[in-house]
C-alpha cells in the first residue's frame, strides 16, 4: 500500500503543530515521519527517514525553505514540496519554479485550500506508482517473449514471408536483432546421430543440437549473430561479414574450424550447408535456401563435410521457375505437409508477385486468392477447417480488404501459414508454453475487458493462432477458458458470506448481475445464491 512520508519545517510552533494536528494524513496515505524547527535538523532527519513530501515555511532560523528545498531535492529528486509564504513573500515565492514547487499557500493557512492539494498529490502519486508497476509488468512481459517474438520474426525472414526491407527493418529494429548495418551470410547444419542408441530419434537430435550450438557459439564468436532451428530440425546460424575483411576466407576458416569440432562429436552425422552472403535483410531468404540446397547435395553420394552455394553454380543450378511453376511446387508440397518447404515456396512466390512490375492490382489479388483457395482445399480434406478459419469466402474477404499490395501480401502469408500449419499438425516446440503464458495472463487479468486480441497481444500473437492453440491445446474456444476462470474466481468469493452477489460479480468482470447469474448457472447448474446455500456459504443468522 502506498505511504507518502511527510515533512513539516516551520520555526513557527504553533503553525507547525497545527499542520500536524489538524490534517487528516491517513485519508491521503500520508503520515508525518518528522516536524522540524529549522532547515538543518530536517536535513539531518531526512539521512535517516527520506521525506516524499516537504511542508514549509519560506523563511526560516538560519536559512530559507527555498534553500531547504533545494538540499532536500539532492536526498530525494522526486521530493513534492508545498511552500508556505507571508502575503508579502508571494511573488517572491513565484519566482522560485526552478525548484519546483507544487503549490504555495498564504499564511494564514486555509486548511481546505491545504486538504485540496493534498487530496491531488496524494492522488498523482498513487497514478505514479501504478503507472511505474504497469511499466515493469509490461517491460516483464516484453522480455518474457520477447525471444518467442524474435524467434518468429527470424522465420519469416529466412523463409522469405516479410515483404519489403524497410518492413523487416523497422520490425528487426523494434526487437533488437540485426542492429548492424553488414553483409551477412546463412549457414545451415542437418543434424543426424546413432550415437545415444537408447534414446528416441527426437532426443538423439535434440542432445546433439545443443552440442553443436555450443561448437558454434565457440568457433564462430562475435561474427554468430543469430541461431534458430528450422522447421525440420535443422541448425541454422546467421553470420556476420564485418566490412574490410575477406568474406570468403573468413568463412572458410569458421566452416573450417566447425567442421573439426564435429569430428571430435563421436557418431555425429552433421553436415554443413553454406549459403551465400548478401548485403539485405531481404535476401536472407536466398542465402538460406541455397545453404539448404547445397546441404542437400550429400543425397548426391557426396562424403564432404560442408557444401558451398558455389558448388551449385558450378553445376549450373536450375533456372528460376516461373510463377505457375513456383506455385505448382508450393501445392505439391503442402499437400504433403512439407512445411518448411511450402513456407520458403510461398516467400518464393511473394518475391515473384512483388518484384513482377506486370503483377499489379487485380492480377496479384487475384494470384493470393488462388493461393489461399488452393490451401483451404487441401486443409480442408484433413480436418474440420472451417471451424478453425471460418468458411473460404471469409479468407478472401480479408484479402479484397487490403488496399496497398504489401499489406495483400502480408495478409496472404499470414493465411496460408495458418493453413499450412494445419495441414502438417504443426510443432508443438513452444505452442504448450504460449498456452501456459497466456493462461497465467488470464488468471491475473480476469476482472478487465479482456479479448481474444488483447491476451494474443500480450504473448505476440495473432488472434487467430492463440484461439486455434486454445482449440488445439486445451480443447476449449478462448471465451468459454475466459469464463471457466472468472466462475472459480466467483466460486472462491462465494464461499465469504459478508460478500454480496453483485460485489463478486464485478469483481470477476460483469458488471450485469442477470449476465454473470446466467453464466454461473450455465457453468455450475447453479445460480449464485442457491451455490453458497447448497454449499453452507451463506450467512447464518
Amino acid at each position: 500500500m502506498m505511504q507518502i512520508n511527510v515533512f513539516v519545517v516551520d520555526d513557527e510552533e504553533r503553525q507547525r503543530r497545527s499542520i500536524v494536528k489538524h490534517v487528516a494524513w491517513e485519508r491521503y496515505q500520508m503520515r508525518v515521519s518528522g516536524e522540524w524547527e529549522g532547515a538543518e535538523e530536517a536535513i539531518e532527519g531526512a539521512r535517516h527517514c527520506v521525506p516524499d513530501l516537504l511542508i514549509t515555511d519560506i523563511r526560516l532560523m538560519g536559512t530559507d525553505g527555498l534553500e531547504l528545498s533545494s538540499r532536500m531535492r539532492k536526498i530525494n529528486p522526486r521530493m513534492r514540496i508545498i511552500m508556505v509564504t507571508g502575503y508579502e513573500e508571494f511573488h517572491y515565492a513565484k519566482t522560485a519554479v526552478d525548484i519546483g514547487v507544487d503549490a504555495f499557500l498564504v499564511k494564514p493557512i486555509i486548511f481546505d485550500e491545504l486538504n485540496a492539494i493534498l487530496e491531488r498529490i496524494s492522488q498523482e502519486e498513487e497514478q505514479n506508482q501504478l503507472n511505474s508497476r504497469e511499466a515493469i509488468q509490461l517491460k516483464e512481459q516484453i522480455d518474457a517473449f520477447k525471444p518467442i517474438a524474435q524467434k518468429q520474426l527470424i522465420q519469416e525472414v529466412i523463409h522469405g514471408l516479410v515483404v519489403g526491407e524497410d518492413v523487416i527493418r523497422a520490425r528487426a529494429d523494434a526487437l533488437n536483432l540485426f542492429t548492424a548495418a553488414e553483409a551477412r551470410q546463412v549457414l545451415t547444419l542437418v543434424v543426424h546421430s546413432d550415437r545415444y542408441a537408447s534414446l528416441p530419434m527426437e532426443e538423439q537430435i535434440r542432445q546433439e543440437r545443443s552440442r553443436l550450438e555450443e561448437a558454434a557459439e565457440a568457433v564462430c564468436g562475435s561474427r554468430l549473430e543469430v541461431k534458430t532451428t528450422s522447421q525440420r530440425g535443422h541448425l541454422v546460424l546467421i553470420l556476420r561479414c564485418c566490412a574490410g575483411e575477406d568474406i570468403e576466407a573468413e568463412t572458410e576458416a569458421c566452416v573450417r574450424r566447425l567442421s573439426a569440432e564435429i569430428e571430435k562429436m563421436e557418431a555425429c552425422n552433421t553436415r554443413i550447408g553454406v549459403g551465400p552472403p548478401v548485403s539485405l535483410l531481404s535476401q536472407l531468404s536466398e542465402s538460406f535456401r541455397l545453404a539448404q540446397r547445397a546441404v542437400n547435395q550429400r543425397f548426391l553420394g557426396g562424403e564432404e563435410r560442408s557444401y558451398s552455394w558455389k558448388i551449385l553454380m558450378e553445376q549450373g543450378e536450375e533456372a528460376e521457375k516461373n510463377l505457375e511453376g513456383l506455385t505448382a511446387d508450393f501445392f505439391e508440397v503442402l499437400g504433403a505437409g512439407d512445411s518448411q518447404n511450402s513456407l520458403s515456396l510461398l516467400g518464393e512466390i511473394l518475391s515473384n508477385l512483388a518484384g513482377n512490375l506486370l503483377m499489379r492490382g487485380a492480377e496479384a489479388r487475384s494470384r493470393c486468392m488462388h493461393l489461399i483457395s488452393g490451401a483451404y482445399r487441401m486443409a480442408a480434406e484433413i480436418g474440420d477447417v472451417a471451424r478453425q478459419f471460418g468458411a473460404e469466402q471469409k479468407l478472401w474477404e480479408q484479402l479484397l480488404e487490403c488496399r496497398e499490395e504489401p499489406e495483400l501480401l502480408q495478409e496472404t502469408v499470414h493465411i496460408i501459414k495458418d493453413l499450412s500449419d494445419f495441414i502438417a499438425e504443426r510443432k508443438k516446440s513452444h505452442t504448450q508454453v504460449v498456452v501456459l503464458k497466456a493462461l497465467e495472463y488470464m488468471n491475473v487479468h480476469y476482472p478487465d475487458n479482456l479479448s481474444l486480441r488483447s491476451v494474443a497481444e500480450s504473448v505476440f500473437l495473432s488472434p487467430s493462432y492463440l484461439g486455434a492453440l486454445f482449440r488445439v491445446e486445451l480443447g476449449i474456444s478462448f471465451t468459454d477458458q475466459l469464463i471457466r476462470i472468472r466462475i472459480q474466481k466467483a466460486k472462491e468469493m462465494l464461499q465469504h458470506p459478508e460478500l454480496k452477489l453483485y460485489e463478486i460479480a464485478e469483481s470477476v468482470g460483469y458488471q450485469n448481475i442477470g449476465y454473470f447469474t446466467g453464466l454461473f448457472k450455465r457453468v455450475t447448474g447453479f445460480g449464485p445464491k442457491e451455490y453458497r446455500d447448497f454449499h453452507g456459504y451463506a450467512k447464518s443468522d
